[in-house]
């Protein structure tokens, strides 16, 4: 694409071949139909019945499709339907969660159209932007969203707001009569082009559109994205290594089953009956819907905390974060100037109730903002500075709004070149002139001595060392309305100055503070100036030296020496920055091994919200582009709500540990029963059917609970878990292995016992087996409530579900001992309750032997994930 900033109007014009007085509606259409929409293409609705079929990709759940297949295969038609039906319902959990929050992430597009005021036929008529092509004629005014790529023609004090693109919070001037000779020069330092999707503050222009949709910089931008990125969820990856090694295990298993057995002279029938019972004592059936349950509630509790969750697996990938790369404009600041005070050679007003009237009319005068409804001193429209300016002036007095509406006598717009602005009104008889900019500039036309000239520029230079926008403010009374004669003469006297800043969002330093209490870094990447953002991070205590910041051209030097990771490793700050770059900066922290959430709003943005392993948006204030990049979408754009989505992350994460710890160490005890029982050749301690039942009817009820655990207290105290760190850790392992076999060798202790001394024949050895395996499972629920804190200082009110939930299941199972269907379907019969007691009194044993094994682990100190 032909860099337009390089070349003059002229020169534009001929090769986009218009004219200043536009195209015709014939041309247009024409070329409309060559060059396509000014649009970007929107990603189509992914359909309902892949939503539901993507449920099924999990390792996992193909595991335990396998399990289906052979049940029917040997006749188990109720083992198969079993599994069968709890994997329907994960899918359309699944699919219902995931459909509802694209429904809720599309609701928050906005659905009002962009138009634009452009010459055809030699006249100004209003159409939609979409409608838009090249060589069209655009008239842009203060308040217009600039519709596409334009080389301005003719500009008059033209502002263009172009934060959502650059990360610059201030507007910036645009100027049609520049040309510049680097055709590579950055899009911020492009005076005489505007950019699709950036608003105009002030004055007017006019410019030949040059590019639209997919070649404007916001469409570069968006084939960016089109790229795939190859970030994973930590949950996936833990989830994919975990399938992965029972998979491996039960094959393993199953070969050793299959040779042991058919050396015993087992028939087929029979090995293949023990290989069932070990695929389902091994597989966790109840682990999919468990996962998404703890995810969904998770989900709702960050709905609740403003985070909109796009996909379910992201949830805990928040809560894995090791560093946040944050934008600075609208993420950790408003985005909005403000005056943090006004310094006059008397006194520092820091807040508008303390200024004097007379003040807050002064400041009025040379301001070009504007009320948009006249009845609402909040509604204020136009330049930054002067909106800065009149907000401070009305918060002060609503009333002194007619001096903001009130004709001017005379008025000296703001340039560049002069560095200042003027305006006079007619006052008590009188002119009031008041002149504001750049405080060197506004000096020169004082008649002051040099000593009190050095004395207000250190007052100034002190301020401004500070990370403020030093706007001086200056005024004259006079007869005459003219403005310059008045300069010229050094007539005007000091009023002051203002310290103008991007004010801090409200929890933002005690957020950021929160994150890096929990061990998390967080680092600023904006494509503000390098004083504004490090003195905006100094404050935020995100860096504390000059050294921790990087700008563009420290970027690109970097760029060019190999992007080495470990150079920008302690960098905190990064300034002035470009999309490309910050895409690179999230890439070489990912290859230090951070696990790296992105926020940000703007069409800058959405590459690095998209590559990142977790892209989190802002809902109000962001674009779709970037909306439409993030895992994560903050409805009230607050960088607190972040630490609030960590949490339940964490949450999450831990209620997931806690499912699986439970899941799989009862699944291991019943593989030790069923190994225990082929080495002493006894019959099976517990049919498939038994082994399913405990699985999914039994358990199933209480991980399900165990998925919605409240937050434990020091959640953000902890230091954030090993990005490859898998689930099956060193305590993980301890407790599955203790709790495990501590089940298992008891309850095939007592089977055999019951089979060769207590006179019982298989089924009813089977049936009091089965009953202790039960009870083994409602106690072993509460020891895995936590991984570090003993089970009595546990808050177990805190999660009445859980307490309702082995209740349930112990009297679902007492049921099922007592209803002839059930005692047919499962071979079972009622227990009696003196032995019902002694069972009970064996499974309460499992919580004094994980009292002792975490007591052990705590006193060797490794008692934390």
């Amino acid at each position: 694409m032909e860099a337009f900033h390089t070349l003059s109007v002229e020169k534009s014009l001929e090769l986009t071949e218009s004219s200043p007085k536009g195209l015709t509606e014939a041309e247009a259409k024409k070329r409309w139909a060559h060059y396509g929409p000014n649009a970007l293409p929107e990603s189509k609705p992914k359909p309902l019945l892949l939503t539901f079929f993507e449920q099924f990709k999990s390792p996992i759940i193909l595991i335990l499709l396998i399990a289906a297949i052979l049940s029917f295969a040997i006749g188990e038609t109720l083992d198969a339907w079993f599994i069968l039906a709890v994997l329907s319902i994960n899918a359309v959990i699944g699919t219902y969660l995931e459909h509802s929050a694209a429904q809720k992430a599309h609701a928050l597009k906005s659905s009002v159209k962009t138009y634009a005021n452009v010459l055809r036929d030699g006249r100004v008529r209003r159409i939609e932007a979409i409608d838009l092509t090249i060589g069209d004629i655009v008239m842009l005014e203060s308040g217009d969203k600039v519709p596409a790529d334009i080389r301005l023609v003719e500009s008059r004090d033209l502002m263009v707001d172009e934060s959502l693109l650059t990360g610059e919070s201030v507007a910036v001037e645009k100027n049609a009569s520049k040309i510049y000779d680097d055709p590579e020069l950055p899009v911020a330092d492009q005076a005489n082009m505007l950019f699709a999707g950036t608003y105009v503050t002030s004055g007017r222009g006019m410019g030949v559109v040059v590019a639209v949709g997919l070649q404007t910089q916001i469409g570069r931008i968006a084939e960016m994205l089109a790229q795939k990125s190859e970030a994973k969820i930590p949950l996936i990856e833990r989830l994919e290594l975990f399938s992965k090694n029972i998979a491996i295990a039960v094959t393993v298993a199953s070969v050793f089953l299959f040779f042991i057995a058919l050396y015993q002279h087992m028939e087929i029938t029979q090995i293949f009956f023990l290989i069932l019972a070990l695929f389902v004592s091994a597989v966790p059936e109840g682990l999919p819907v468990a996962i998404t349950v703890a995810l969904a509630a998770a989900a709702v509790a960050m709905s609740r905390r403003n985070v909109i969750v796009r996909k379910l697996a992201a949830i805990e990938g928040l809560g894995s974060c090791t560093m946040i790369a944050t934008d600075k404009t609208g993420t950790l600041t408003q985005n909005r100037l403000q005056i943090q005070a006004f310094v006059t050679p008397k006194d520092v007003v820091d807040s508008p109730d303390k200024t004097s009237r007379e003040l807050a009319k002064t400041i009025l005068v040379a301001n070009e903002a504007h009320l948009a409804k006249p009845e609402d001193p909040s509604s204020l429209e136009g330049d930054q500075v002067d909106v800065a300016f009149a907000m401070f002036a009305l918060q002060k007095d609503p009333a002194l709004a007619e001096f903001l509406e009130a004709p001017r006598a005379d008025v000296m717009p703001y340039e560049s070149a002069k560095k200042m602005a003027g305006a006079a009104i007619k006052d008590d008889g009188r002119y009031l002139h008041v002149i504001k900019g750049s405080p060197e500039v506004i000096l020169r036309h004082l008649h002051l001595d040099h000593r009190q000239k050095r004395e207000l520029m250190e007052a100034v230079e002190e301020w401004a060392a500070d990370g403020f926008r030093i706007i001086a403010v200056a005024k004259a009374v006079a007869n005459t309305p003219k403005i310059e004669p008045l300069l010229q003469k050094m007539r005007f006297e000091w009023v002051g100055f203002a310290a103008i800043a991007d004010p801090l969002r409200e929890g933002v330093k005690e957020a950021v503070k929160r994150c890096q209490k929990a061990g998390i870094a967080v680092a600023m990447v904006t494509g503000d100036h390098p004083s504004t953002a490090y003195h905006i991070a100094k404050e935020l205590e995100i860096a504390m030296s000059p050294e921790e910041v990087m700008d563009a051209e420290a970027l690109n030097r970097w760029a060019e020496n190999g992007s080495d990771p470990k150079e920008i490793e302690d960098k905190r700050v990064f300034a002035r920055v470009a999309p490309a770059q910050k895409l690179q900066i999230v890439q070489a922290f990912q290859k230090l091994g951070h696990y790296v959430a992105v926020t940000g709003d703007g069409v800058n943005d959405a590459p690095a919200l998209k590559f990142a392993n977790i892209g989190i948006a802002m809902g109000l204030s962001g674009t779709d582009v970037a909306k439409e990049s993030a895992d994560l979408i903050l409805t009230d754009d607050a960088f607190p709500s972040i630490v609030s989505g960590i949490e339940e992350g964490r949450r999450a994460y831990d209620n997931i540990r806690k499912v699986v710890h439970l899941l799989i160490s009862t699944g291991f005890a019943e593989i030790v029963l069923v190994l225990l029982s082929l080495i002493f050749a006894t019959p099976v301690p517990l049919l498939p059917i038994h082994l399913l039942w405990l699985n999914l009817v039994t358990n199933g009820i209480q991980d399900v609970a165990l998925g919605l655990e409240k937050a434990e207290p020091d959640i953000l105290e902890r230091p954030p878990r090993r990005p490859n760190e898998p689930i099956f850790n060193g305590v993980m392992i301890s407790r599955i292995a203790v709790g495990g076999f501590y089940m298992g060798l008891l309850a095939f202790g007592l089977f055999y016992y019951l089979l060769n001394t207590g006179g019982y024949d298989a089924d009813s050895a089977r049936n009091l087996t089965l009953m202790l395996m039960v009870l083994f499972e409602n106690v072993h629920v509460f020891n895995s409530r936590s991984e570090h804190l003993p089970v009595f200082r546990i808050n177990h009110l805190q999660n009445p579900l859980l307490i309702l939930s082995v209740i349930a299941a112990q009297a679902v199972h007492v049921a099922a001992l007592h209803i002839p269907l059930t005692q047919k379907l499962l071979s079972v019969e009622p227990v009696p309750v003196k032995v019902w007691d002694e069972l009970l009194l064996l499974a309460l044993g499992l919580i004094v032997v994980m009292e002792t094994e975490k007591w052990i682990r705590n006193r060797i100190g490794n008692n934390r994930v």
